[in-house]
């Protein structure tokens, strides 16, 4: 039985190859013409200023120059804050409608001024001050915590020294912003 199977496979092997196409002769071949490459997003880059109330975006050109594209105002630290982010880091998450997670600090701070936060507070809460769009940044507290540019829930913040260390934007211009960069962009925090 062994040869009869043996024969029939070889013979199934024959005729497969033998109604294969043949392949085409670079004549008979279409030309290829190479399209043009695709565009890559921009390379951004990110200062904020503490002093000055001030995030302006940057777009690095061929040569490697930073070309100003756009200033926000932003809601910096707070005065006499000992700790708060300063020199280059990048862009690690951008997130949009974030639930916020007050840290345990964040709530007692809260609680000392009255306000009793959630340990979790969704997105649209009024209590939610990351307002419609977060994007962290691998600059960290002393305790390990994230600081972010982040939307609000009270635009009269914005322009002022009002914060813990993250940077609050108004959120029609944040949306923007978190929009056209991307994880990995680098953020150099003066003061």
């Amino acid at each position: 039985m062994f040869p009869s199977l043996r024969g029939t496979i070889c013979l199934l092997i024959l005729l497969a190859s033998a109604i294969s196409p043949t392949p085409a002769s670079p004549e008979d071949m279409p030309a290829v013409t190479e399209s043009a490459p695709t565009p890559s997003r921009p390379d951004y880059f990110i200062e904020i200023s503490i002093s000055r109330n001030l995030l302006t975006l940057y777009e690095k050109n061929d040569a490697g120059a930073l070309v100003p594209l756009r200033a926000y105002r932003v809601g910096t630290v707070v005065r006499g804050l000992k700790t708060y982010p300063q020199g280059m880091g990048r862009v690690t998450a951008i997130s949009f409608n974030p639930w916020w997670y007050p840290t345990p600090y964040s709530r007692s701070v809260f609680r000392e001024r009255g306000i009793e936060l959630p340990t979790v507070v969704p997105p649209g809460h009024p209590l939610n001050y990351m307002g419609p769009f977060k994007i962290s940044l691998s600059h960290r507290t002393f305790k390990g915590a994230i600081y972010r540019i982040h939307g609000n829930n009270n635009p009269a913040r914005v322009g002022r020294r009002v914060t813990g260390g993250c940077f609050v934007m108004e959120n029609e211009g944040g949306l923007e912003l978190a929009r056209k960069i991307t994880v990995g962009t680098e953020v150099n925090i003066v003061p």
